[in-house]
C-alpha cells in the first residue's frame, strides 16, 4: 500500500475522470462592459435618472421590475462602478447600483 501511494499508482485501478461537468473552453468576462443594474428611491422620475447618467451617453435605460423600481442601464462610455457609486451616493436618488453580470453554464456533453 505504501508503494502504491509513493509511486502514484492506485490500488483499485485508474481514477475515474468526471465527465459530467466540464469547464468552459475559453475564459469569458464576468460582467458586460458598460451595463449596470440599479434601483432608484421612491418618487424619482425617469427624467431625473436620465439626467443623472446622461454625461456617459445613455444607450438604454429600461425598467426591469416596476414594483421595485429596478432598471437596466447601458452606457456608451463606461466610467466604472466606483464613479457611478459615488454619483449615486451624492445624488441621493439611487438605492444601489451594480454591474450587470453574465451567467455562464458549464458544458455537460463532451
Amino acid at each position: 500500500m505504501i508503494a502504491a501511494l509513493t509511486t502514484g499508482c492506485t490500488l483499485f485501478g485508474e481514477p475515474k475522470q468526471n465527465q459530467q461537468m466540464r469547464p468552459l473552453e475559453e475564459k469569458q468576462p464576468m460582467f458586460k462592459e458598460g451595463e449596470y443594474i440599479f434601483s432608484s428611491k421612491e418618487g424619482v422620475s425617469l427624467e431625473e435618472l436620465r439626467s443623472l447618467f446622461n454625461e456617459f451617453g445613455i444607450i438604454k435605460l429600461d425598467s426591469l421590475v416596476v414594483h421595485d423600481r429596478t432598471y437596466l442601464l447601458v452606457l456608451k462610455e463606461d466610467p466604472g462602478l466606483t464613479i457611478l457609486e459615488k454619483k449615486a451616493t451624492t445624488s441621493g436618488k439611487i438605492r444601489y447600483i451594480e454591474r450587470n453580470g453574465i451567467l455562464q453554464k458549464y458544458n455537460s456533453k463532451p
